[in-house]
């Protein structure tokens, strides 16, 4: 059995994805995009054998400049979100096993340093198997909602204080519309804005190209819910991605001006009502930055009492190369190792 590293055009990316439970991250588009992003070539690795497939979406990155003097060698990571593995029979861990073990062998043919995993909170995934061949780590919880119960379950399984924040913002006038996508270059405005305000990672700037390709490619999948004051004006809006039967937070913002009134708990509390209504089977908000139980998750938390825990895989597949990579990292920012729990450590930061 061999495994292959696949572009996004190839059919075979497409085909496996009919055949397993998915979400956005995992779709050929979304790659595309977050190579454009975060740089990187976009593939997935594919692997089958008596029945039994993988699918594993990856950016293939060449090593920083910094730290090397050849140009052939490279590392792998999953795009930002939830790109977790897909295994077609995730139930059988021995054929779990032995999928993977050929990904790490393609992995060191093709020259790879070290690879870095983001696992799916949702998506069944053998993480005893993963425990057992590299590191997994655990970060944090993140926030679900079963849009299979009752409606009226949902609404109970709110906090007294978001309960009241929609009460104040149904009898301002708020509302929310969705899919208007006239009011999508105002969302992106106060997007960034809203990034500023809260001294959000440059990355999280995005330039324009980003959001057109966000819309273009991610199309069939992507809503804008927007919060309009009882004048008209933005209030707050977020772009949510719907596969399958899974409803998936991506991004939002809230106006300066209405902060006080926090009316993205109108958004989330529409597009619950909305899953719900079209009889999808779950909505999951994500967890606070990085996993922490911070602010953003304890107001995500406020819609739902109900959690499921997010993980990442780490693998060294060159122990002498990273070894070399992280005495380099050490020498030019005069950091400790011992002290630094990014991963792949050179790629850490060079400066706070």
């Amino acid at each position: 059995m061999s495994g292959v590293f696949m572009e996004p055009d190839d059919r075979r990316w497409s085909d496996f994805l009919r055949m397993v439970p998915h979400d956005i991250y995992h779709l050929p588009g979304y790659v595309t995009l977050a190579s454009r992003c975060e740089g990187g070539k976009p593939v997935a690795f594919h692997a089958r054998k008596n029945g039994r497939g993988v699918l594993i979406p990856l950016l293939l990155r060449r090593l920083p400049d910094a730290f090397v003097e050849r140009d052939e060698l490279w590392d792998a990571s999953s795009p930002y979100g939830y790109p977790s593995p897909l295994f077609s029979h995730p139930e059988d861990k021995a054929s779990c096993r032995e999928l993977m073990e050929v990904f790490f062998k393609s992995c060191e043919d093709f020259g790879l340093i070290t690879l870095f995993v983001r696992l799916h909170p949702l998506l069944a995934c053998p993480l005893e198997v993963l425990s057992d061949m590299g590191n997994l780590v655990l970060h944090g919880k993140t926030v679900t909602i079963d849009l299979q119960n009752p409606l009226h379950e949902l609404i109970r399984d709110t906090s007294d204080n978001h309960r009241r924040g929609l009460k104040k913002l149904n009898r301002a006038g708020f509302h929310a519309v969705l899919d208007e996508w006239h009011l999508y270059r105002d969302f992106i405005r106060i997007y960034r804005d809203t990034m500023i305000r809260v001294g959000a990672d440059p990355f999280y700037l995005f330039e324009d190209d980003y959001f057109e390709d966000l819309q273009s490619l991610l199309e069939p999948h992507l809503h804008l819910c927007s919060i309009l004051s009882a004048e008209g004006e933005l209030a707050a809006a977020g772009l949510f991605t719907v596969v399958d039967d899974l409803i998936e937070y991506h991004l939002g913002c809230t106006d300066a001006r209405y902060l006080k009134q926090a009316p993205s708990k109108m958004m989330f509390d529409f597009m619950r009502r909305w899953g719900h209504d079209q009889g999808l089977r779950i909505f999951h908000l994500g967890g606070g930055l990085g996993g922490k139980d911070d602010s953003l998750f304890k107001f995500k938390a406020g819609f739902s009492s109900h959690f499921e825990m997010f993980h990442t895989f780490r693998l060294v597949l060159n122990r002498a190369v990273y070894s070399s990579l992280v005495a380099s990292w050490a020498k030019q920012t005069g950091r400790d190792p011992e002290n630094n729990d990014f991963f792949p450590l050179y790629r850490s930061p060079l400066t706070d």
